[in-house]
């Protein structure tokens, strides 16, 4: 009966300490409506993270630019500028991996991973929502020669990994660049 009191007094203390320190969850990114039809041009039409971003902005309730939407004949020049489409552009996706450490043999035991992208956000009327801005993420992971056959599934794993994250990352500032555009 104490214990059970205790961890309830516990509990309402954590929750109290909590909203007073200003804490709260992390709110889903709502694209408006009034923004239209959002379209995803990326530096390379095959990368996995131009995907990521246009189901993470579906996701986010904003009208993907079909065919439909854009008009019977889309160029790659036009895009869909006639119809007045907001576009998130990755205008480029870079991989660094370097050494990080070495034992005394002279054996690379650590490696780094760095990925950049660039990226800008602008509304229908070429209006800057985001301007052109860069987003680095770093990872690093150990090298073991004993589990060699493994380092290239593990590094795959890391890549994809990032690639989630960066998408994250990109749908957060344009989330509070959306928010400032309001004020």
């Amino acid at each position: 009966m104490i214990l059970r009191r205790f961890v309830l007094i516990a509990v309402c203390c954590s929750a109290v300490a909590l909203v007073g320190c200003g804490f709260r969850p992390r709110a889903e990114i709502a694209i408006p409506a009034d923004l239209g039809p959002v379209k995803v041009v990326g530096s390379d039409p095959y990368s996995p993270l131009t995907d990521s971003l246009a189901r993470a902005l579906t996701r986010a309730n904003a009208q993907p630019a079909t065919a439909q939407a854009c008009g019977p004949a889309i160029s790659a020049a036009a895009g869909c500028a006639d119809n007045k489409v907001a576009t998130l552009r990755v205008a480029s996706e870079t991989w660094e991996e370097g050494p990080l450490s070495v034992d005394s043999f002279s054996h690379v035991r650590e490696y780094i991973i760095t990925y950049k992208v660039k990226f800008a956000f602008v509304a229908a009327d070429n209006t800057d929502i985001a301007p052109l801005q860069e987003v680095k993420l770093q990872r690093d992971y150990t090298y073991d020669d004993s589990h060699a056959l493994g380092a290239s599934q593990e590094q795959s794993t890391i890549r994809e990994e990032m690639q989630r994250d960066m998408a994250a990352s990109i749908m957060r500032r344009i989330g509070i660049a959306l928010r400032n555009r309001k004020s």
